[in-house]
């Protein structure tokens, strides 16, 4: 193709091959080789090839000398991603993630950093918030990753406040290359983990017009379970937490039986009486428990007595917790580019990925709370709490122990008792992901004009069902509370019992969810005039998408039936178009003179979306190099995110909340009825970003840069967490004045936790980057840092509240920081060191991941606490002593670190570590090989 290498032109010209628009980052690629810089390793860091806005490239070799398998785990060794707003495999355990990854780069989330494909976006993951499930993209195919760490929304549009992760796949290949890895812990429970993968191409452009590139690859990861690791086998570790979970037997109180039938059309609900506890510590105690026999039904005894002076049982979920699911995935990609003429190109791509994971958790929890949002309960005419009636044989138990314990007043009272059904085993899930994109488009040159225009089609279906442990709570309910002969203090019941509860054993589908997007994109670059100190380069084009999502919950999930997978699940199917034109120009003010090199690039982009309106963005940067080894950078931009369609459309739905305290009443770990759903009336989130770097190279074989980045964020989509809204409510913030409703007691009947345009927030600090490599007589050696230093992560929320969220995830009162009941933690330093040396055939790479300590959740006696500081050293040895052949062996947490000890204050399952910052593998060895054949 007669594409001709202009400097900023021929960066444009290569854009256009793989963006939607022209990206800045694979300009910087084209750029650099117009520089006579080797784009290869660090030299993205070398100041011949630094752009005027930010950006971090992870070459292949790279990727090799990490002994990663997955996207996932290669993109959290970057220090500029964070774990608060993402999700991995393990921090999702005992979810409804359905297998996801996200990530999420400092720490905004993943719906507000853009990940693409070849410079293109793929479908977002219909079952979460649209976020892209990285374990998608195949790792085997990818040759490069470029991350802008900067905004970039008036060149991509939504998503890209925080910034953008470019995956680029290997094209244009020859010859066929097979390889795999397989390791294992040094621990017990092994986790182990294996790949392999074959990638082959034909044809060569210059010569045969054409090529085809494609790619196959297979990971499986074994499951691990919280009972494998001692760091988080137990659940109560004094003084620090205590395992909350609901236990088998305990009292809640007196219930006041419903009336009437429902086929009699005068059925009345039942109700609780008054003292009745809604919470595990709230309640009047287990008989078990006064003669310290909780271990009878695989329960423990509380360390501490209830609010009302009774002991009672509780249950220990983490030796049951899945730390790492077992995991199956298959990725494919295929890129095919044909020389119609020498000044016309087609070019098509393919990607398939099926990922199926395998939750296994502890069995359901059961009380009345978890109940009163299932309508099912009224509509059949069962009473929501599970019951024993004084004429169940049984009910002798309870009333000498609530005598004793000067409770008599209940005795010849119906009784609600809580219950972990171990009727049906644990719980067990098989969640299949299938996500696909295929594209074709043309690209040429006209008139000295490089144009391109193309088709795709993204796909996303995920697939939830579960395979045992789970149950109808409204049939589970009707069998107990229709009969006298339950025992809730005993694992052994009754034949007839046992019989009956047996219907309520639920195997079937969970959600069927579907999101697609169709996309037409044209652009069109080159330059406009001669300028003295070179091109006036631009480019222009358009982007039209149409977007579709459908959520198809399994029937028993409407009304959220099901225990174990939440409140209630209805139905949704939206779509939007979004039509989008942009321009860009690269201006070059001054070059080759004394003052050096200076140019400056602006780029505005209008998104039109049919359902709630439009939006324009820009960016300004500027680029000044005045000597050979200096170069400064600065850039200003707007930016945006759109509400995604769950935002808008997602119906309102009742359901139970997330566990909470309560600051009126006292109580703690309450769970009551809590609205969530989407919102029509949301506005975009709106953002402006700065950046302003330095580069220094003194000599070839160093480099060093820093570059400074501030955010502003305003009316940020979010949903408020339940207890943000009750502490809010409290005080008498008024931007919570009507969000909880309370009964004549005090006790909080309901909560509305609606997803809002909440507060804004500022986010500051400095990504630095290091470079060291020669070549002696007796090898190379090589050092490169990576690191990223958090100033300031400040949200407002929508009372008024400021959140600190850097190095913490609690405020000075002990309560979650916005967002951190979500999970993760922005960490005030991280930072990835590398040691190399290589020799000959043979080359060896230390490596050190680090963060700095940070504030956890108090422990039990109000004290803030923290984890310390974290540090896992990795090695790698490879040998390439045959042509064509690697081979490496390597350990990740070469030391086997055991992680800190860990107080959350989400909902994570685990116990005793951060599953959101740390490999509970611990010490992983493993080997790896590839072979090119030709």
């Amino acid at each position: 193709m007669a594409f001709q290498r202009r400097k900023v032109a021929a960066a444009l010209a290569y854009l256009a091959s793989v963006g939607t628009v022209a990206s800045l980052l694979t300009a910087v690629p084209a750029y650099a080789q117009d520089m006579r810089v080797e784009v290869t390793g660090s030299s993205i860091r070398r100041v011949d090839a630094e752009g005027s806005l930010p950006i971090t490239v992870v070459t292949r070799e790279e990727i090799k000398t990490l002994g990663v398998t997955s996207t996932e785990q290669l993109v959290a060794t970057l220090p500029f991603v964070d774990s608060l707003g993402g999700l991995n495999m393990a921090s999702g355990a005992g979810l409804s993630t359905y297998g996801q990854s996200s990530v999420s780069l400092r720490g905004l989330g993943s719906t507000r950093t853009l990940v693409l494909v070849n410079g293109r976006r793929i479908a977002g993951f219909s079952a979460d918030d649209g976020s892209v499930n990285v374990n998608s993209i195949p790792i085997a195919a990818i040759e490069r990753v470029e991350v802008l760490r900067d905004g970039a929304s008036a060149v991509y549009g939504s998503d890209a406040i925080a910034g953008v992760i470019n995956f680029i796949l290997r094209k244009d290949y020859k010859g066929v290359e097979v390889g795999g890895q397989y390791g294992q812990s040094t621990r017990s429970g092994s986790a182990t983990g294996w790949d392999a993968y074959i990638i082959g191409g034909f044809g060569d452009l210059a010569k045969d017009k054409f090529n085809v590139t494609a790619s196959l690859a297979y990971a499986k990861q074994d499951a691990l379970f919280g009972k494998d690791r001692d760091f988080a086998s137990v659940g109560t570790v004094l003084p620090y937490f205590v395992s909350g979970a609901t236990g088998q037997g305990n009292i809640e109180g007196g219930w006041n039986l419903g009336t009437g039938s429902v086929a009699n059309g005068n059925w009345v609900p039942g109700t609780r009486q008054p003292g009745f506890g809604t919470s595990p510590g709230s309640g009047y105690g287990n008989p078990l428990a006064a003669t310290n026999n909780c271990e009878a039904v695989n329960m423990r005894l509380n360390p501490t007595n209830t609010s009302k002076g009774t002991p009672y049982c509780n249950y220990d979920t983490a030796p049951f917790v899945g730390l790492i699911p077992e995991t199956e995935r298959w990725n494919g990609s295929v890129n095919f580019t044909w020389q119609i003429t020498k000044d016309v190109q087609f070019f098509a791509e393919g990607m398939y990925s099926e990922q199926e994971s395998i939750q296994t958790i502890q069995g359901s929890p059961v009380r009345w709370s978890f109940n009163q949002t299932n309508s099912l309960f009224d509509q059949l005419g069962i009473d929501s709490a599970l019951v024993i009636k004084p004429t169940n044989p049984n009910y002798q138990l309870a009333a000498d122990y609530l005598t004793a314990q000067g409770y008599g007043a209940l005795v010849g009272q119906p009784l609600a008792i809580t219950s972990r059904v171990q009727d049906f085993g644990g719980r067990q899930t098989t969640d299949k992901a299938e996500q696909w994109r295929a594209l074709a488009g043309l690209r040429g040159t006209f008139r000295n004009q490089d144009w391109e225009l193309a088709y795709y089609h993204n796909e996303n279906e995920v697939k939830g069902q579960t395979t045992g442990g789970y149950f109808s709570l409204s049939q589970y309910g009707n069998v107990i509370n229709s009969r006298d002969d339950w025992n809730p203090w005993s694992l052994t019941q009754t034949p007839e019992f046992n019989a009956a509860i047996a219907s309520a054993n639920y195997l079937g589908p969970t959600l069927n969810a579907k999101s697609k997007s169709d996309t037409v994109d044209g652009k069109i670059t080159g330059e406009v005039y001669q300028l003295p100190a070179g091109p006036l380069t631009y480019a222009l084009g358009f982007n039209w998408v149409d977007q579709s999502i459908q959520l198809n919950p399994a029937p028993a999930q409407f009304t959220g039936d099901i225990a174990g997978l939440g409140g209630a699940t209805v139905n949704l199917d939206q779509s939007r178009d979004i039509l989008a034109f942009y321009g860009e120009l690269n201006v070059p003010i001054v070059r080759g003179s004394k003052a050096g090199d200076l140019e400056a690039s602006l780029a505005i982009r209008n998104d039109d979306y049919s359902d709630f309106g439009n939006t324009t963005n820009y960016y300004v940067s500027a680029r000044w190099q005045p000597t050979k080894w200096l170069l400064t950078r600065v850039a200003y931009g707007t930016g945006f995110r759109a509400p995604t369609l769950s935002d808008l459309y997602y119906p309102v739905v009742l359901g139970s909340s997330a566990q909470f305290n309560d600051p009126v009443t006292g109580e703690s770990d309450l769970q009551v009825n809590e609205y969530t759903g989407g919102n029509a009336e949301l506005q975009p989130e709106e953002s402006k970003q700065w950046s302003l770097g330095v580069v220094l190279q003194p000599v070839k074989q160093f480099s060093f840069g820093v570059d400074w980045f501030q955010i502003k964020l305003e009316d940020i989509i979010a949903t408020p967490s339940t207890q943000e809204v009750v502490s809010g409510n409290a005080t008498g913030n008024p931007a919570y004045a009507n969000s909880v409703v309370r009964d004549a007691d005090g006790n909080i009947l309901t909560v509305n936790s609606q997803t809002v345009n909440t507060g804004d927030a500022t986010v500051q600090g400095y990504d630095i980057s290091m470079t060291y490599r020669d070549t002696f007589k007796w090898g190379t050696p090589s050092v490169s840092l990576l690191g990223t230093y958090m100033q300031k992560f400040d949200q407002m929320s929508p009372g008024g509240v400021l959140s600190h969220k850097v190095g913490t995830i609690v405020d000075g009162d002990c309560n979650p920081v916005l967002d951190s009941d979500t999970g993760g933690v922005i960490p005030r330093w991280k930072h990835q060191l590398q040691f190399g040396y290589e020799y000959g055939q043979w080359a060896a790479f230390l490596t050190q991941n680090y963060y700095r300590s940070y504030q956890m959740g108090c422990d039990l006696d109000g004290n803030h606490r923290e984890t310390g500081n974290q540090q896992i050293w990795d090695l790698q040895v490879a040998w390439t002593g045959v042509k064509n052949l690697r081979v490496a062996a390597g350990v990740k947490n070469l030391f086997d670190e055991d992680p800190p000890i860990f107080i959350p204050v989400s909902n994570q399952f685990q116990s005793g570590y951060d599953a959101a910052m740390y490999d509970p593998r611990a010490r992983f060895w493993y080997v790896q090989a590839s072979y090119k054949f030709w």
